[in-house]
C-alpha cells in the first residue's frame, strides 16, 4: 500500500466525502438497520476527509510556488466565484421571507457570522468560513513548517486540542474548525513526506497500526452512540476522527487501486463537483423539506442538487477561464 495512492485517488476521496456528508444532512430513514443508522449519524466525518485532503493538496500548491499572492489568488478562485453569488441570492431570499435578519448579508459576505457566533441558523454555513481561515493562515504556518516539520505539526495538533477543550463554554462554537485543524496539518505533513519519499510504501506494521487505529476510533464512536448518553457531548463525537480519517482514506485508496481499469465515474463526478454540491445541497434540502412530502423530498433534493451543482460549476468554470484567457492575452 503506497502513500502516493492519496494523491492518485484524491478526487475519489472527495467524492466519498461529499456523498457521506449529503447522506448525513438528508432526512432518509434507515429503518431498523443499526449499521446504516450509525453510518448516517457519523456522516459529518466526510468533512474530516475534506480537511485532510485539502491540507494535502494545499501543500503541493504552496510548495511549488511559495508566492503568497499567487497562493491566495488560487485559493480565492477555487472557492469565491462559486460560493459568493449563491450566498448572496439565498441570503436576499431568506431576508425577504423573514427567515434571516437584514444583517445576515453582511455576516455572510464577510464570514463574520461564524466568528461572531450569530448562530448557524442565521448564516449560510460554517465550513467555507473555516476553510478560508485555514487558507489565510497557511503561508504563515508554512514558514514555521519549513523550519521544523515534525515539531510544527505536533505543536499545531496539540494547540488545536488544547484550545478546543480549554475554550468549552466560551468559544466552543468554533469546534467544527478547531477539532479539524489536526487533519489539515496531517495532510500537510503527508504531502511533504510524499514529495521526499515518492515511492514510500507502508510496511505491514504501519498497515496493522492503521487498521487498529480505525477500529479503535469507530469503536469509541459506536460505544458512545449506543451505550452512553454522552455522544452529543462537546468533543466526544468529533475527536475520535483523529484515529479514523487517515487510515480510512488509505484503505479506501487501496480499495480503488484494486480496480486499475475502472475509473469510478460516479465518485469522480461527485469529487469534481464536491464544492458546488456542498454549496447547494443543504439549502435545497431545507426548501424541499418545507414543501414536499417526506417520502420524496430527499430524492428530489438529491437530483436537483446534482443538476444545479453541475450547471453552476460549468457556468462559473467558463467565466473564470475566459477571464484568465483575456488576462493572458493583454499581458
Amino acid at each position: 500500500m503506497k502513500l502516493n495512492l492519496l494523491s492518485k485517488y484524491r478526487t475519489l476521496l472527495m467524492g466519498v466525502a461529499i456523498l457521506w456528508v449529503m447522506f448525513f444532512h438528508s432526512h432518509v430513514q434507515v429503518g431498523t438497520s443499526t449499521f446504516f443508522e450509525f453510518f448516517k449519524r457519523i456522516g459529518y466525518g466526510g468533512v474530516d476527509i475534506f480537511i485532510l485532503v485539502s491540507g494535502f493538496g494545499v501543500y503541493f500548491s504552496i510548495h511549488n510556488d511559495d508566492s503568497i499572492r499567487h497562493f491566495y489568488k488560487k485559493r480565492a478562485l477555487r472557492i469565491l466565484p462559486y460560493y459568493y453569488p449563491i450566498v448572496i441570492i439565498v441570503t436576499i431570499i431568506a431576508i425577504k421571507l423573514g427567515i434571516w435578519n437584514t444583517d445576515s448579508l453582511f455576516y455572510n459576505l464577510t464570514t463574520l457570522g461564524y466568528w461572531r457566533n450569530v448562530g448557524l441558523g442565521k448564516i449560510y454555513d460554517w465550513y467555507i468560513p473555516a476553510l478560508i481561515f485555514l487558507y489565510l493562515v497557511t503561508p504563515l504556518y508554512y514558514k514555521f513548517f519549513k523550519i521544523n516539520k515534525n515539531v510544527t505539526t505536533i505543536f499545531a495538533i496539540i494547540a488545536a486540542y488544547v484550545f478546543s477543550y480549554s475554550t468549552n463554554g466560551n468559544y466552543d462554537y468554533l469546534y467544527n474548525l478547531t477539532f479539524r485543524i489536526p487533519h489539515y496539518v496531517i495532510g500537510f505533513w503527508l504531502a511533504d513526506f510524499l514529495i521526499r519519499n515518492k515511492e514510500y510504501e507502508l510496511n505491514k506494521f504501519t498497515i496493522v497500526l492503521c487498521a487498529l487505529s480505525l477500529i479503535a476510533g469507530v469503536s469509541f464512536l459506536y460505544y458512545f452512540y449506543y451505550y452512553t448518553p454522552y455522544f452529543e457531548q462537546y468533543g466526544i463525537y468529533v475527536a475520535p476522527f483523529i484515529l479514523i480519517t487517515f487510515p480510512l482514506c488509505m484503505f479506501l485508496c487501496y480499495f480503488f487501486s484494486l480496480f486499475k481499469s475502472y475509473k469510478f465515474p460516479i465518485l469522480t463526478f461527485f469529487g469534481i463537483h464536491s464544492l458546488t454540491l456542498f454549496i447547494f445541497h443543504e439549502k435545497i434540502l431545507f426548501l424541499f423539506y418545507l414543501f414536499l412530502p417526506s417520502n420524496i423530498q430527499d430524492i428530489c433534493a438529491f437530483i436537483v442538487t446534482i443538476i444545479l451543482a453541475y450547471i453552476w460549476q460549468k457556468l462559473v468554470d467558463n467565466i473564470v477561464n475566459k477571464i484568465a484567457i483575456k488576462k493572458k492575452t493583454f499581458q
